[in-house]
């Protein structure tokens, strides 16, 4: 047989066919990268016609960079349990809603930047949703703008609602579009609040439409809030509309309007708060309604209410009280300290208020009222001196006066005295046992290390 012999060129193509075959298989392109859904044992290198996929089912928030540092920016609906942790940076753009169902978790120390795009940043817990936020007296959790120099009024603050009753229907809505509110179950739980400041909120959406530091919509009994401070914010810097919610350890600086507000049949309780005016701008220490359209709705608005100072200042049109108390509103006040606003410490006005007052369901006792001009009492009829024993002295042990000679114990909102005072051990298991009239103890100051001062 004779043997074949193969060409040079022929062996030399056998060769380089070889050669090709060996380097697709050692080059061979996907995905590299084992964290992706379409990963590839045998690739090689990235294929950029076909590159990684992931899962981001679980992502909830993009990263954006501002002024050179990464951001954790947050949109839209968080409608699964989600944490902001302490270790990051992080910004809200837009309304953000916790879902029902859902729980938001906030580590003690973390900061919440609103975001200076040109939208309204506001964080909303929806009824049925939660947020745990606890922080501590030295590691707070801090809400604030994030532009430079901010101003009352840079973003819609906190927004919490819940399933609990209010006097305008079974339910409402909240303004700035932040959720709806009420229902039936009064020990509703939305979560907790500690240690948590919110500055420069209190966005002005529009008439009879404006956001406030905190809001809180119906809250249930079974929500805790504790050390809050709302600091300088264009509007109030606590409101309640509605709800059977309680609140302890609260300090309202510097915000324009109200500093406490409340209306729609609010049943909670509350202990030592502080106020604490600034020049630039401010309305009532507290603004007390029921309902302005029906001054006599149920469940009336009536809370139980101990150890305050109430700080105010003039911010040029002299217009600052104390308290307004009015349509229709029940409540019991002790242990108050009311000074410095320069039109009057306390107004009580409308008749059903008035009749409340005469019926032993409107109370103010064991309090300082040294303050130009310490009451006034007003109904259909005119100004209604015949009740203002029920307030003033010696009938509910107040003490009044306008020169300042009752409060000489203060430095600025930190002091109080046993004087007169009010023992709460006699208002149930959610207050504090104290007998002192005031909210901050020099020997004891709960305000110290995480708020900041005008």
């Amino acid at each position: 047989m004779k043997k074949m012999k193969l060409r040079q060129s022929t062996i030399g193509l056998m060769i380089i066919a070889g050669t090709l075959t060996a380097t697709t298989t050692s080059c061979k392109k996907g995905c590299t990268d084992p964290n992706a859904i379409n990963y590839n044992a045998d690739a090689k290198k990235d294929d950029p016609d076909d590159p990684c996929v992931y899962d981001m089912s679980g992502e909830w928030y993009t990263v954006e960079t501002v002024n050179g540092v990464n951001y954790n920016k947050v949109i839209g609906t968080i409608s699964e349990d989600r944490t902001m942790a302490a270790s990051e940076n992080w910004l809200i753009s837009g309304g953000v809603f916790v879902d029902e169902g859902a729980t938001l978790t906030i580590e003690a120390g973390t900061t919440i930047n609103a975001a200076n795009d040109g939208t309204t940043p506001f964080l909303s817990i929806l009824r049925g949703g939660k947020i745990m936020a606890c922080g501590s007296a030295t590691s707070p959790i801090v809400f604030t703008p994030i532009k430079d120099n901010p101003l009352p009024g840079e973003w819609g603050g906190i927004i919490i609602n819940g399933k609990a009753p209010i006097n305008v229907g079974l339910e409402a809505d909240g303004e700035g579009g932040t959720g709806t509110y009420g229902g039936t179950d009064a020990t509703d739980n939305s979560g907790s609040l500690c240690y948590v400041r919110v500055e420069y909120a209190g966005k002005i959406l529009g008439t009879d439409n404006e956001l406030n530091g905190f809001s809180f919509n119906g809250v249930g009994s079974g929500t805790s809030l504790e050390y809050l401070q709302a600091y300088r914010g264009s509007d109030d810097g606590f409101e309640f509309f509605g709800g059977t919610v309680s609140l302890k350890y609260a300090v309202s600086t510097g915000n324009h309007d109200d500093s406490f507000d409340w209306t729609h049949g609010w049943t909670g309780n509350g202990q030592f708060w502080v106020v604490n005016q600034a020049t630039d701008g401010g309305d009532r220490g507290i603004e007390g309604d029921n309902l302005g359209d029906n001054n006599a709705a149920t469940p009336y608005t009536f809370p139980t209410i101990s150890n305050v100072t109430l700080i105010g200042a003039d911010d040029g049109d002299a217009s600052n009280q104390g308290m307004k108390l009015r349509e229709g509103m029940k409540g019991n006040f002790y242990n108050i300290i009311i000074k410095g606003f320069p039109k009057r410490g306390c107004q009580v006005e409308h008749d059903i208020t008035i009749t409340n007052m005469n019926n032993g369901d409107l109370t103010l006792k064991n309090s300082i009222i040294d303050n130009v001009s310490p009451f006034k009492f007003t109904s259909s009829a005119g100004n209604d001196t015949t009740v203002a024993a029920m307030f003033d002295q010696p009938v509910n042990e107040n003490q009044t006066a306008s020169d300042g000679s009752l409060v000489t114990f203060l430095n600025g909102y930190v002091g109080t005295s046993s004087t007169g005072a009010f023992n709460t051990a006699g208002l149930g298991s959610w207050f504090t046992s104290v007998n002192f009239i005031g909210a901050v103890e020099s020997s004891s100051d709960w305000t110290a290390g995480w708020t900041i001062e005008l």
